[in-house]
């Protein structure tokens, strides 16, 4: 079945609302890496934060799954676009999932981090190919968006191994930039599925 319809900007405007929760997570959250726990007094917080996240990521593991299964793109260049567009939110979703599990039951952020890595690495691959094989309308600001994600997965592994503040804040930084490469993204998205047909 083909829909006559995709689902990348909603897609793309939970990204942002994700990258922007991961920031405000590693800022306002009284997570130690030393104890791998959030302290009591953070614990409204952290129930509110991992209900949010686990949120997106679930909304995104759905629609990436479903662009896998459905592939909307299957008329164009043989299915490729439903690899590119499928399979990066499908895992990105796990990945918010799995993070809010481990704020929801408390426990250590760093397993987590090593799946970000490997995801993040996935994303790396989809850059290049957007790049290199000119896929998307604009193949630049695309794989900006793809290595904008896999920066701050790749920062995720300080940011969740160790007490230090500073690394905790270029993590959010860089979360927050994230955020705003995927605000252009969804912007581009949503006028141009909101643009009406020429007339006739």
């Amino acid at each position: 079945m083909v829909l006559p319809f995709d689902f990348l900007d909603s897609m793309a405007w939970a990204v942002v609302a994700a990258a922007v929760l991961l920031g405000v997570t590693m800022l306002k959250l009284p997570y130690k890496a030393s104890s791998g726990s959030v302290d009591a007094e953070g614990r409204n917080l952290r129930i509110g934060l991992a209900a949010a996240i686990g949120t997106s990521g679930l909304y995104l593991f759905l629609t990436g799954i479903a662009i896998s299964f459905i592939w909307p793109f299957g008329a164009i260049s043989g299915g490729l676009y439903n690899v590119l567009f499928g399979g990066v939110p499908a895992l990105g979703g796990l990945l918010l999932l799995g993070g809010s599990i481990a704020l929801f039951l408390n426990s250590s952020l760093a397993p987590v981090s090593y799946f970000a890595v490997v995801v993040g690495l996935y994303a790396v691959v989809g850059a290049y190919a957007m790049v290199s094989y000119g896929l998307t309308k604009e193949p630049l600001v695309s794989a900006l968006g793809y290595l904008s994600f896999s920066v701050t997965a790749f920062l995720s592994v300080p940011a969740t191994h160790s007490d230090n503040k500073r690394l905790k804040w270029i993590f959010a930084v860089f979360a927050f930039l994230f955020a705003l490469a995927w605000v252009i993204q969804a912007t581009g998205f949503t006028l141009g599925h909101l643009q009406p047909p020429p007339p006739t």
